[in-house]
């Protein structure tokens, strides 16, 4: 039997609102692991590579928690929220690998668990694919 569309959004809502989670948790321990791990005798935290990926991080966090808030209020499409937040997750994903290095890939830090989570819960309730041509399907009708 199929389910019922709105128990479907709150599927992709909940997989979201995981994703922001994760990509906080992400970002959070990469500022972390830059701030303490010194490279050529500098913080790399202190070089601006890094600075930038960490911040282009933040940047998309930051605008998809309004997405993510505005469709667990009604006020937002729920494929808004399901694809900015799997692309900002997937991006601190990615963004966690690089500045951690292969220690990220070592059972002493958690990372690991992350990349594998946050792909799964990209994928999960429709891949942003299927959110994008569910958006453009959404404005068409408007």
């Amino acid at each position: 039997t199929a389910l019922p569309a709105d128990a479907v959004d709150r599927a992709m809502l909940a997989a979201a609102a995981q994703l922001l989670g994760a990509g906080e948790r992400l970002l959070e321990d990469s500022v972390a692991y830059a701030k303490q791990r010194a490279q050529y005798g500098r913080l790399i935290g202190s070089y601006q590579a890094i600075k930038h990926q960490l911040a282009e991080v933040r940047i998309a966090l930051d605008f998809a928690r309004p997405l993510v808030y505005g469709a667990a209020l009604g006020e937002a499409p729920v494929s808004a929220a399901k694809l900015s937040a799997s692309e900002a997750a997937y991006h601190a994903s990615r963004v966690a690998l690089q500045v951690h290095g292969a220690i990220g890939y070592t059972a002493e830090l958690h990372l690991g668990l992350w990349l594998i989570r946050v792909p799964a819960l990209v994928s999960a309730w429709g891949t942003p694919s299927y959110h994008r041509t569910r958006l453009a399907e959404l404005l068409a009708s408007a």
